[in-house]
């Protein structure tokens, strides 16, 4: 059929020069028109088909060959994955934009990752374990939506815009950095900043995080500035030389103050603690001021401050949802408004003047609803009271010093006991069986 189809056409187009007959052929000005409009038509159509290599749902890169490939592509539509990189420097030219996330790990020889023209990643920004990397270089970066960086343990040097706004989430693990700011977010879900030795300085204009608040192992000078912070779900702040909270409001489950050097702790807003709210081992701690919180709903735990010499600095807290334990160099404990402690409490002070015996027998006594009452001094006497489920009534008063409880004598004569009768088992069994043997 074909070859038929190609004798018709040069037939026709004999027919067509014969009937020409020498005479020249003339076209209109109109029809070349019309050609070249067509033409230019057709071609603005083929350019506006994307380019399918700038478009994946992953673009692999293994080294600057595959880097090379996408270089003119100004937005990569689609996640980018750097892996088994075994080149030093990663450059990513004109790239404007990637549209999903960038992922650049498992690349020990990396030194550098230099973006000139990145405006925006669409999803996370994720490095990990980069052992070797010393510079991030991303001048034009905007907008990203989560940065996790993790394990890069020699990063000193970040390049980046002043200004990156959209961010819900970050995470920088053990690296080398040495300040932290820059990321303009009202709301995040996460904000967590650990294990970076040289980290001295962490600023952040966030209000509200709606997940975690996690500061811990950075440099042991690091000052936190977290001025703008309302709201967090939890709270973890550990380690750090200074704190401004001036203006946090509230928390939904726990806080925790572990481990800092500051003298001063003030959160004046505060006005509730949905968890636990726990002060710990921060032994120059000496000024707080919680003048806000009038309701703790976990425990009340504050150990081991060892300047910390009254307990004070709750003047509005009426109800602990659990427990209270307060242990340390205390002199005076006074909780004026308290109304109800739902759990237990354990109090120990290593202070002389801290009397036991006074403090079981205040109001204090009263409140306390979660049966049993605590109290050892500095001399290691303990009183034990006992609530009644609840009422206010005691049941029961020991005092003991430095002695093992009938309980635990008895527990231990009884064990004997079982000892001694499972040995004759032994023997009279043993006896038996060589009779039988003889």
């Amino acid at each position: 059929m074909r070859i038929n189809f190609y004798i018709l056409f040069i037939l026709h187009l004999v027919t067509a020069l014969v009937h020409l007959n020498g005479q020249r052929l003339e076209v209109s000005d109109d029809e070349i028109l019309t050609f070249v409009d067509y033409t230019q038509g057709n071609s603005t159509e083929n350019e506006s088909i994307p380019d399918v290599k700038c478009t994946k749902d992953v673009h692999t890169i293994h080294n600057s060959a595959d880097l090379a490939f996408i270089f003119d592509c100004k937005v990569l539509d689609g996640d980018v994955l750097v892996s088994n990189y075994k080149e030093p420097i990663i450059q990513f030219g004109d790239i404007q934009a990637i549209t999903g996330s960038l992922t650049v790990r498992g690349a020990p020889n990396l030194v550098r990752i230099e973006a000139p023209s990145i405006g925006s990643i669409g999803n996370v920004f994720s490095l990990r374990e980069l052992t070797s990397l010393a510079l991030i270089s991303f001048p034009a970066l905007r907008t990203v939506k989560e940065l996790d960086w993790k394990i890069l343990p020699i990063l000193s040097t970040v390049h980046v815009n002043n200004e990156i706004s959209g961010i819900e989430s970050i995470i920088v693990s053990d690296t080398s950095l040495t300040k932290f700011s820059g990321f303009i977010s009202n709301e995040l879900s996460k904000l967590d900043l650990n294990n970076n030795r040289f980290l001295e300085s962490i600023q952040s204009n966030v209000e509200k995080i709606t997940g975690e608040l996690h500061i811990a192992a950075n440099s042991a000078n690091v000052a936190v500035d977290l001025s703008r912070l309302k709201s967090a779900q939890n709270l973890t702040i550990q380690e750090t030389a200074s704190l401004d909270l001036s203006k946090l409001e509230q928390v939904e489950n726990s806080v925790s103050f572990i481990a800092n050097t500051f003298k001063q702790l003030k959160v004046p807003k505060l006005r509730s603690v949905g968890g636990t709210l726990s002060i710990s081992e921060n032994p120059y701690l000496n000024h707080l001021e919680f003048n806000s919180i009038d309701d703790i709903g976990g425990g009340l735990v504050i150990v081991n401050n060892t300047s910390i010499e009254k307990i004070n600095f709750f003047p509005k807290l009426s109800i602990i949802g659990g427990a209270m334990e307060l242990v340390g160099y205390m002199k005076e404990i006074s909780l004026k408004q308290l109304k109800l402690v739902k759990g237990s409490a354990k109090i120990q002070a290593f202070a002389d003047q801290f009397d036991c015996s006074k403090w079981t027998k205040s109001e204090v006594g009263s409140v306390i609803r979660g049966g049993r009452i605590e109290c050892t001094n500095s001399k290691d006497e303990k009183i034990v009271e006992i609530g009644n489920g609840g009422d206010n009534e005691m049941v029961n008063s020991t005092t003991e010093k430095n002695s093992t409880s009938i309980f635990d004598s008895l527990r231990f004569k009884s064990q004997g006991n079982k000892l001694s009768n499972c040995l004759r088992h032994i023997v009279w069994f043993g006896i038996v069986a060589l009779e039988i043997m003889s």
